[in-house]
């Protein structure tokens, strides 16, 4: 098995089977598609099993709602795949964007983890071009193109062996963020590459929309770029350190507006908090 790709689905009937066909179009030899069904209340299981009656690479999982990362993971658990990627349900692939990147990593088998493009389909962010490098280190990677800023799981093509040991976190926003400097931590060599597109559709009523500007969610993203910063050992004055400590300062000035609390423990940072609240009214 080449490669195994992991689909959590849930509540998303009106996209899946997209999704699912633009993986299986993808002309990639030895590939198994795994869709976990996350205990989704509506029609999805039986789209689900549905598809894989019509399709011998699928393999159905059923199981009691436990959100994004659990069903990633359970995922992982039977993935059999040399080679592991993710998908999320409501999202696509742009045509022949896998089987040149499969095609690439078999000819450089010392390359670990593969990035690719991503879209935003919808929504005002735009991502930065991704370049056509290969990284002596995984720091230098995560530095140099300021990975932190691009965590998602789903734009990259991992070597299996990187998630042993590894799973996303249980019950957290920004899972994402959680878990790509556990992957790093193990030295990976990484590549990126302009090739291909992942189409990410935005929904402002996703969970992570919703966790970007309730409390609790912003909390969450400042302790996922603290634990980022401290796995990877990123200081401010390493190359572009700085920003991920500016990120993490936006994120406790925006939780100082909801709640007056003051999570990060750096010095000055009440007085920049109750600064920036009274000159921004």
């Amino acid at each position: 098995m080449r490669l195994s790709v992991i689909i959590p689905v849930y509540k998303v009937e009106d996209s899946v089977v997209k999704c699912v066909e633009s993986v299986l179009n993808q002309g990639v030899p030895g590939m198994e598609v795994i869709l976990v069904d996350d205990g989704s209340p509506d029609n999805c299981p039986a789209i689900c099993d549905a598809l894989a009656a019509k399709d011998s690479r699928i393999t159905v999982i059923h199981k009691v709602n436990g959100g994004l990362s659990d069903a990633r993971n359970k995922g992982l658990d039977i993935a059999r795949g040399e080679y592991l990627t993710f998908v999320d349900s409501d999202d696509w692939l742009l045509p022949d964007t896998y089987k040149p990147l499969m095609e690439w990593l078999a000819s450089h088998e010392d390359c670990d983890m593969l990035e690719f493009s991503l879209k935003h389909i919808g929504g005002n962010r735009v991502e930065p071009l991704l370049r056509d490098a290969t990284f002596a280190t995984a720091r230098q990677y995560w530095e140099g193109t300021m990975a932190w800023n691009h965590a998602y799981a789903c734009n990259k093509i991992y070597k299996r062996w990187l998630f042993e040991g590894v799973r996303f976190p249980f019950g957290k926003a920004f899972e994402d963020i959680f878990t790509l400097p556990l992957l790093l931590a193990k030295s990976p060599r990484v590549a990126t590459t302009r090739h291909g597109a992942y189409c990410y559709r935005w929904n402002e009523n996703s969970v992570s929309t919703a966790a970007s500007t309730a409390a609790e969610g912003l909390k969450q993203h400042l302790s996922a770029l603290r634990m980022a910063a401290e796995t990877m050992q990123t200081t401010p004055l390493s190359r572009h350190g700085w920003n991920i400590y500016y990120a993490m300062l936006c994120r406790q000035i925006d939780i100082y507006k909801l709640t007056k609390e003051i999570v990060l423990p750096w010095p000055m940072v009440r007085l920049v908090c109750w600064w920036h609240e009274k000159t921004k009214r």
